[in-house]
């Protein structure tokens, strides 16, 4: 998303456009096939659920072909990781690529050795325990 003269620009393709990805289900099989996908456009040309989605849609309102709304209903599904991954902008990780990224951002760390070189904060321990407690039997984020 660009702004030009004081006007939002959507950067997209059409909705005919053999590229163009029209539904929440596409766009979680897409970034699944890609591994990560940041949501608008950056350095990258044509690498965001923004550029491969037709501009028309955004802020619709219409969680069938909204992608705004999507980032939502993708984020509630647990298939695929979404939050600012990618130098504080949002985007999406599969659950395949997301240990990947953890431990790139934790400099190699995992979370228990964060948390013993106190490289943690309180509030994380808090979340990680929450998780550990309450899906003790569930596996997250496989790695096949």
């Amino acid at each position: 998303m660009g702004n030009e003269s004081g006007t939002w620009i959507m950067y997209g393709v059409s909705r005919e456009d053999p590229e163009c990805i029209h539904t929440v289900d596409e766009a979680v099989e897409y970034i699944n096939k890609v591994g990560f996908l940041p949501l608008f456009k950056n350095e990258i040309p044509g690498f965001s659920l923004e550029e491969r989605t037709a501009p028309e849609y955004w802020w619709s309102g219409d969680a069938k072909s909204d992608p705004w709304e999507w980032r939502e209903i993708i984020a509630r599904s647990g298939k695929v990781a979404y939050g600012k991954f990618f130098d504080k902008k949002a985007g999406f990780i599969s659950k395949q690529w997301f240990p990947y990224f953890a431990n790139f951002r934790r400099d190699g760390y995992d979370f228990d050795a964060l948390w013993d070189d106190e490289k943690a904060s309180i509030r994380q321990k808090k979340i990680m325990d929450f998780y550990l407690e309450e899906n003790a039997e569930a596996e997250y984020f496989p790695v096949s």
